[in-house]
């Protein structure tokens, strides 16, 4: 049975850019397709080659194996901390990922870049003889794939037609992201494990410049190393625990009886005026009773979150960084939501999700450049604890650092509430 090339129209840089933007803000099949939909109109008027264009976008950033979706998702939390050139190294991963096709381009490509300065479409063609046979669709796509290369400013043509040179050896600012290529590119090959030196000088990766270590690739969280032989290091990749089965649900009384053992925090451990720091003790949740007729209800403040907000930092300061990192995630959204309300007189049932609130907000510019892309940047965090695995959801730093962030801008956007108020 012969593979499918499935990448068969040139795709740009800038649609990639764009759905990686709109990628940050959900997740969801059928709202990045309306959007792409949108997005492709001028540039590809007819409905065929425009779908045919998005099912690919889609392929190589939404939809993925349910094995990928933590190296996805750790791909666009990397996004605040890498430039919009560094990019690249990120749809590189993931298009070998979602393709054979090209990243068997990308391998030959790279060895006959070693081999000669240039090379040519007719080279390439003909070697890909070999896995993909003597067929139009497969010399077609390989001919629109090296277009799409040089549109990613990866190759350039020369004055001869159908000659190519490597446009550039591209670097990156951050070891993280040269490993996230290496874990991509060990994931869309065809072997369960690699030598490490031959890891670090993958033909595929011809474009980017390397400078990680073996040492590197040892402390890093998608690899598994073991020797073989006597100097032989070779490099796996870490296995990707299955979601934990939900424990028994205990009774609704017994789980409100509870008496949960606090964890020691230390991201308040300066505190403020406005949340000051206890010693932490344990926490025993009474079972609520229905008030007594004569009893005096307390006024609801001014400003709608108070409660839960101040309720955020009481629980990151015992700890509780997962509990406190949900409600701060809720109270946000809410937060959100409740200023479409007020700022841009927006119907609670016309909302929608939290995302939609969210772009409407930073189009009517009532939140800055830098919280929308803040906001964006939190949502990839959240989206990856799911993710995250045993030792590294245990480390409270990591936890904590995340904590910190949303509880900055829930505070930031509290702020604003109050002078609407």
């Amino acid at each position: 049975m012969s593979q499918v090339v499935g990448i068969s129209q040139k795709i740009k840089r800038v649609w990639l850019d764009a759905v990686l933007d709109r990628l940050v803000m959900t997740t969801d099949a059928a709202e990045l397709r309306a959007f792409l939909n949108q997005h492709l109109k001028d540039e590809l008027p007819g409905p065929e080659s425009r779908a045919k264009t998005s099912g690919i976008l889609l392929r190589i950033w939404s939809g993925i194996p349910a094995n990928r979706i933590a190296l996805r998702d750790r791909a666009v939390a990397l996004l605040p901390r890498i430039s919009g050139q560094e990019r690249i190294w990120l749809h590189w991963g993931m298009t070998a990922l979602a393709y054979p096709f090209f990243r068997d381009t990308a391998e030959i490509v790279g060895r006959l870049l070693a081999l000669q300065d240039d090379f040519t479409t007719a080279q390439v063609q003909g070697r890909m003889l070999t896995t993909w046979g003597d067929r139009a669709t497969s010399k077609e796509a390989a001919q629109k794939l090296i277009t799409t290369l040089v549109d990613w400013e990866v190759l350039r043509s020369t004055k001869t037609k159908g000659h190519f040179l490597l446009a550039r050896k591209m670097t990156a600012s951050i070891p993280d992201l040269q490993l996230w290529l290496l874990e991509a590119l060990l994931a869309a090959s065809a072997a369960d494990e690699i030598e490490a030196q031959q890891l670090l000088r993958l033909p595929e990766a011809f474009p980017f410049s390397l400078s990680v270590s073996v040492a590197d690739l040892r402390r890093h969280e998608g690899f598994n190393i073991h020797r073989q032989g006597l100097d032989m290091d070779m490099v796996a990749l870490r296995p990707v625990p299955p979601p934990p089965k939900p424990a028994p649900q205990a009774s609704a009384k017994a789980q409100l009886r509870r008496v949960a053992k606090p964890q020691p925090a230390d991201l308040f451990a300066q505190g403020s005026a406005e949340y000051p720091v206890a010693e932490p003790q344990p926490v025993v949740v009474p079972v609520p009773t229905a008030p007594a007729p004569s009893a005096v209800v307390t006024p609801a403040p001014v400003y709608p979150f108070a409660v839960p907000s101040a309720e955020c930092a009481r629980l990151f300061e015992m700890g509780y960084y997962y509990a406190g990192i949900a409600l701060t995630q809720a109270v946000i959204e809410a937060q959100v939501l409740y200023l479409g309300q007020v700022r841009l007189k927006r119907k609670p049932n016309l909302n929608g999700r939290f995302e939609k609130g969210l772009e409407a907000l930073y189009k009517k510019r009532v939140i800055s450049d830098e919280q929308h892309t803040r906001l964006a940047a939190l949502l990839a965090e959240w989206r990856t604890l799911g993710y995250l695995q045993i030792a590294e959801a245990d480390e409270p730093g990591k936890l904590a650092a995340i904590a910190r962030q949303g509880l900055a801008l829930l505070h930031e956007l509290e702020r604003g509430l109050l002078r609407m108020g």
